[in-house]
């Protein structure tokens, strides 16, 4: 019976090895970067800025960062929220959510919690109010011309601050 099932596991490890969903790394997982998806952040806040009725930025980043996705939502207020998240040089995830909502709805609506401000920090000479984000991330909060613009993510304080800045400084979408 050994000998019925054994060439048929091998060739089913040689067909998925040919189609490379598996691999086989005995020093534990890596990332793959070329499977991560990428989006042309410029196209899509354009198209964005297009349908909303407040100013989208379009934040200049260190050449490492990758964005890997961009979407748009309405809230229960029917005000809208364009996001765009970035994967750090470090593989660290951050995302930049735009809004001209109230502070209180935007943070329920991109961390799922009812806000408790932690504290303020400043960046890009702006405060910025902390708070708890989804599982261990968390969420700054600040405003540029009557537009909440709401970090959250998994990376360290050095990439919020880059973001932080960058957000701030950005020109509108033109």
């Amino acid at each position: 019976m050994l000998f019925a099932i054994l060439p048929l596991v091998l060739v089913s490890f040689g067909v998925a090895g040919l189609f490379t969903q598996c691999s086989f790394t005995p020093t534990g997982p890596t990332v793959d970067n070329g499977s991560v998806p990428t989006v042309n952040v410029q196209a899509e806040l354009h198209d964005a800025a297009a349908g909303v009725d407040f100013p989208v930025v379009d934040p200049k980043l260190p050449a490492s960062w990758r964005a890997n996705s961009s979407t748009s939502t309405t809230l229960p207020s029917h005000t809208e929220v364009v996001r765009v998240g970035w994967l750090t040089g470090d593989a660290q995830y951050l995302r930049l959510a735009q809004s001209n909502a109230a502070e209180e709805e935007l943070v329920v609506g991109e961390t799922r919690q009812a806000p408790q401000a932690l504290g303020a920090v400043e960046a890009g000479g702006r405060q910025w109010v902390r708070y708890q984000g989804v599982r261990d991330e968390q969420a700054w909060v600040s405003e540029r011309d009557g537009v909440r613009l709401l970090i959250t993510g998994n990376a360290g304080e050095a990439e919020f601050r880059t973001l932080a800045e960058a957000a701030l400084t950005a020109p509108p979408v033109g």
